[in-house]
């Protein structure tokens, strides 16, 4: 989501809107959010119904390998804080481009936490969408 941030003005441009989905509520969403600085508005699905509709994946293992841990890693070598959260932190994300027909016209489920499509490929999908 950090990586898309500085192009919001270029999605928006593009007559489209950038939407979080997240399963954490209360304290530790608002600390995520104070975090990121995400424009973006916010959905809640504490019961994950999104996520099971798009088939994102919970996994320990994927979520808790190497890459992942060489990012926490990093961030505290760097004095980047980073927040321990009572979420469940097997559950996998994903990033998805939906047209206003409902039709997913990009899926990326992540194999792991880290794994994110760059920027530059989400808004080259929208501006090929554009015609």
């Amino acid at each position: 989501m950090t990586q898309l941030r500085p192009y919001y003005d270029d999605i928006r441009a593009l007559n489209t809107e950038v939407i979080v989905i997240s399963f954490e509520t209360g304290y530790w969403l608002q600390v995520w959010l104070a975090e990121m600085e995400a424009p973006f508005p916010l959905l809640l699905d504490p019961a994950r119904k999104a996520y099971q509709a798009y088939g994102l994946e919970r996994s320990l293992l994927r979520s808790w390998g190497p890459k992942n841990l060489w990012y926490y890693l990093k961030a505290r070598l760097t004095g980047r804080q980073v927040h321990r959260t009572g979420a469940d932190t097997s559950q996998l994300g994903g990033d998805f481009i939906v047209d206003a027909s409902g039709i997913v016209r990009l899926a990326h489920r992540s194999q792991e936490p880290t794994d994110r499509p760059p920027a530059a490929d989400l808004l080259a999908a929208l501006k090929q969408l554009q015609g």
